[in-house]
C-alpha cells in the first residue's frame, strides 16, 4: 500500500485559500452535498451567492463576483424548479426510514433508495448544484486570495501553478483598476467559469440517456431567463430560422420563437454571453453603478421568486404566439478552417470558437514560430483575446499522465514535474476538494507562451486537459 504523500506547496495553498473562502461564506463543507438536492443545500445555495456579493460591495473592482451574484436569482429559481419533484422524492423516502424502522435497513443506501424515484430531475438537479460548488472552489479561492493579499498572492498562486499566465494577467488588469482593463480582466474570468469548470457539466446533461439529455438542455435554452436587468433570453437574442435561397447572396428567414442553439454548447452559451449578457452588464455598471448595488443587497431569496417557472408560464406562451417573423437576409460567410495561423502575433482580439455539434473530436492544428506544428484531436477549440485554448476529450488518470508525457517530450513539459502530480492526483480525494487545476508550462515558442492546464473533477474521476497558446496582446 502506497504512502500518501506531504502536500505539497500547491495543494497547501489551494487549502489555505479555499478554507479561508468558505469560512468568509459561512458554508461548512460538510454540510456541501450536491447529491441530496436543493432542500438540504438551501442555506449553502444562498450563501455562496451572497458571498460572492459581498465581493462586489467591498471592491467593485470584482465585477465576476457581482455578476455571479446578480445572476444567482435565474440559476436558484432553476435549481428549485428543477429539484421541486425529486427534492419531495427524497423526503417522502426520509420518512419513510425514520417510520419504518428496521424495514429502513433497506433504505440505508439513500442513492439505492431514491435515485430510481427521483429520476431523470434528479441527476439534472444534482449535476447544476454539483456546477455551483465546482465554480466556487475555482473562483472563490481566487478572490479570497486576492482580497486577503493582493495581486502577490495570485502571483503565487501561479508560482505554483494553480492558475494559468492568462488568468494571472486577467487579475493583474483588475488590480489595475482604469475601467477597460478591469472589464477585461473579469470577462477571462467568465471565460474560465464557463470553459474551464462548467463545460464538462453542460456537455454530460446533453449527453444523458438519448434523447433525454438534448431535449431538457433544449428546453432549459428555452425557459432560460437571465436575472441581470436589460439581458435577453437565449431565443430572444438567436431564434430558430428557416432559410430558403432568393438570390445569390441573399435568402429568406422565416424566424419562430423557438432557440437557434442550446445553452449546452459551449459555443451557443458563450456566444449569448458575449452578445448580449456581458455588455448589458458593463453598461448597468457604467452608467447605473447604484441601482447594480441595490441589487445585490437584496437576499437572493426576495429576488428568486419572479424567475420561478410558473410565475413566467404567462410570459413563456405569450412568446410562443407572437414571435414569428418573415424577412430577407444575407447568406453566411463560409465556414471557418480548423486551424489558427500563430507564426505571427495576430492583429486583433476577436473571439472564434471551433466544435462539431456533437462534441465528436476533430483535428484541430496551430501553426508555430520556428515552423512548429501543433495538432490534435480536439473536442472544442476557442481564441479568446490574446488566447487560444484547444479543449482535450475527457479521460482518466492514466490517460491524462500519458498525454503529458508525450508533451513533455515534444514541448518540453517538466517531467518530473508532470510524474510528481499523477503521484499526488492518485491519492486526492474529496475530503481535500471537488475540483482543482494544474498548469504545466513549457519553454516559449517565440512570442508564444505554451501551457497546459489539467482540470482535476474528483468526484469523477475524471480528467481534461486544455492546451493553452496565449500571446502579449497587441
Amino acid at each position: 500500500m502506497s504512502e500518501t504523500p506531504p502536500p505539497s506547496r500547491a495543494s497547501a495553498l489551494r487549502r489555505r485559500w479555499l478554507d479561508r473562502a468558505l469560512e468568509s461564506a459561512g458554508i461548512d463543507p460538510a454540510e456541501w452535498q450536491p447529491d441530496r438536492g436543493v432542500d438540504v443545500n438551501r442555506r449553502t445555495i444562498e450563501r455562496v451567492y451572497a458571498y460572492y456579493g459581498g465581493l462586489y460591495l467591498a471592491d467593485a473592482r470584482l465585477e465576476w463576483a457581482g455578476m455571479a451574484n446578480l445572476i444567482g436569482p435565474s440559476f436558484y429559481a432553476g435549481f428549485q424548479d428543477v429539484g421541486l419533484l425529486p427534492d419531495i422524492v427524497r423526503r417522502l423516502v426520509g420518512a419513510a426510514r425514520r417510520v419504518l424502522g428496521a424495514v429502513a435497513k433497506r433504505l440505508r443506501r439513500r442513492g439505492a433508495a431514491e435515485e430510481p424515484a427521483v429520476g431523470e430531475l434528479g441527476y439534472f438537479e444534482t449535476t447544476f448544484l454539483t456546477m455551483q460548488r465546482k465554480i466556487f472552489e475555482d473562483q472563490a479561492l481566487m478572490h479570497e486570495a486576492y482580497v486577503r493579499e493582493g495581486i502577490d498572492a495570485i502571483r503565487a498562486l501561479a508560482t505554483a501553478a494553480i492558475v494559468d499566465s492568462t488568468t494571472l494577467r486577467a487579475w493583474e488588469q483588475i488590480d489595475r483598476g482604469d475601467a477597460s482593463a478591469v472589464h477585461g480582466g473579469n470577462r477571462v474570468l467568465l471565460y474560465r467559469e464557463q470553459h474551464d469548470i462548467i463545460d464538462r457539466f453542460y456537455v454530460d446533461m446533453r449527453r444523458r440517456r438519448p434523447p433525454v439529455g438534448r431535449i431538457f438542455t433544449y428546453l432549459l435554452t428555452l425557459a432560460g431567463s437571465p436575472a441581470i436587468p436589460g439581458a435577453k433570453s437565449y431565443p430572444t437574442v438567436f431564434p430558430l430560422e428557416a432559410r430558403f435561397p432568393v438570390t445569390r447572396g441573399r435568402r429568406l428567414a422565416f424566424r419562430t420563437p423557438l432557440a437557434a442553439g442550446n445553452l449546452a454548447l459551449f459555443a451557443n452559451r458563450w456566444k449569448l454571453i458575449e452578445d448580449d449578457t456581458f455588455p448589458v452588464y458593463r453598461q448597468l455598471l457604467d452608467r447605473r453603478a447604484d441601482e447594480v448595488r441595490h441589487l445585490v443587497e437584496l437576499p437572493l431569496a426576495e429576488r428568486t421568486a419572479r424567475f420561478r417557472l410558473f410565475r413566467r408560464a404567462g410570459t413563456i406562451a405569450l412568446a410562443a404566439l407572437v414571435r414569428w417573423r418573415l424577412g430577407i437576409e444575407s447568406a453566411p460567410a463560409p465556414a471557418r478552417l480548423a486551424e489558427v495561423d500563430l507564426r505571427r502575433p495576430p492583429d486583433d482580439e476577436h473571439t472564434c470558437v471551433w466544435g462539431d455539434l456533437r462534441r465528436r473530436p476533430f483535428r484541430f492544428s496551430v501553426l508555430l514560430p520556428d515552423e512548429r506544428v501543433f495538432s490534435v484531436e480536439a473536442e472544442v477549440a476557442s481564441r479568446f483575446g490574446s488566447q487560444l485554448s484547444v479543449k482535450l476529450p475527457l479521460t482518466d488518470l492514466g490517460g491524462t499522465r500519458a498525454v503529458l508525457t508525450d508533451y513533455a517530450r515534444e514541448w518540453r513539459l517538466d517531467e518530473d514535474e508532470v510524474a510528481e502530480w499523477t503521484r499526488r492526483a492518485a491519492v486526492t480525494s474529496t475530503a481535500d476538494h471537488a475540483y482543482s487545476t494544474r498548469v504545466f508550462r513549457a519553454p516559449p515558442i517565440g512570442f508564444v507562451r505554451f501551457e497546459v492546464q489539467v482540470e482535476h473533477h474528483v468526484e469523477q474521476s475524471g480528467y481534461v486537459a486544455d492546451v493553452l497558446f496565449s500571446w502579449p496582446p497587441g
